[in-house]
């Protein structure tokens, strides 16, 4: 196989790994949101939920970090490329939500 492709077949996996890490938090918290009425947990919990999902941007650097140790320590070192080529687009998307929402581009129920 081709150095070349074989790396771009690494760094799409890892991207891929990244993508479906994105997706299952949010749909963990999405379930979590659904199945749990809220106020029947403590409100601060709750709080902390919130913050979770609005700053998925900072907050995604706990699952991914580990993530990209572990590629890197088992030698997928291309791998760990895409899966930080990932929390690096969640991240710019996550701010540029956050600036048009206080520029008041955007406006949230209206």
């Amino acid at each position: 196989m081709n150095k070349k492709l074989a790396v771009g077949v690494q760094v799409t996996l890892g991207f891929l790994l990244g993508v479906a890490l994105n997706a299952g938090f949010i749909w963990l918290e999405s379930m979590r949101l659904g199945l749990v009425p809220v106020g029947s947990w403590s409100r601060g919990f709750d709080l902390v939920w919130f913050y979770t999902l609005i700053l998925i941007g900072a907050v995604q650097l706990i699952w991914q970090i580990p993530v990209v140790l572990l590629l890197r320590w088992r030698g997928q070192k291309m791998m760990a490329l895409g899966v930080i080529l990932v929390a690096s687009l969640t991240a710019l998307l996550n701010a540029t939500c956050w600036g048009f929402f206080f520029a008041g581009k955007i406006r949230i129920g209206g």
